[in-house]
């Protein structure tokens, strides 16, 4: 999961974070909002190999967005075609649905981004609006999507 986030932190417009993730940082993010949390992580794996994952956390820090989860997806750059994010998104709904704790997903997504924007609405996401120049990454502003979903 490190090397795949990796790759999208350095190479990539996908995550708005320009720093890499210390072995320290995602054992207790792990532990913190999975293990010891509501939220959710589903890891792919191909031949033994991670092929990709799925996330979800707090969508905002305020107690009454509590019912509402953001998730990100990520898929190794090897695997990206194969089915891997829709059998994380299979995987992961089977487990929201249902779950009384949660009642919308978000998923912000960063432009232009035409394959996750295709993937997410195959998914059931519908656009709820763009913020223009939201993030800077790699010399260039940079817009996002936020994309909903009842659960």
């Amino acid at each position: 999961m490190a090397a795949i986030y990796t790759h999208y932190v350095l190479n990539t417009t996908t995550t708005f974070n320009t720093e890499v993730r210390t072995p320290r940082e995602w054992v207790d993010r792990y532990q913190g909002e999975v293990r010891d949390g509501r939220y959710h992580l589903i890891v792919a794996e191909m031949a033994g190999v991670v092929a990709g994952y799925v996330e979800t956390h707090r969508f905002r820090p305020k107690p009454a967005y509590d019912r509402s989860l953001e998730l990100s997806v990520y898929v190794a750059p090897g695997a990206i075609g194969g089915g891997v994010g829709a059998a994380l998104f299979e995987a992961l709904f089977a487990r929201l649905d249902g779950d009384e704790r949660f009642h919308r997903a978000y998923s912000i997504i960063a432009l232009p981004n035409d394959v996750s924007v295709a993937f997410h609405e195959r998914w059931g996401f519908v656009h709820r609006g763009t913020l223009y120049e939201a993030g800077h990454k790699f010399g260039r502003y940079l817009d996002v999507a936020y994309y909903e979903r009842a659960l």
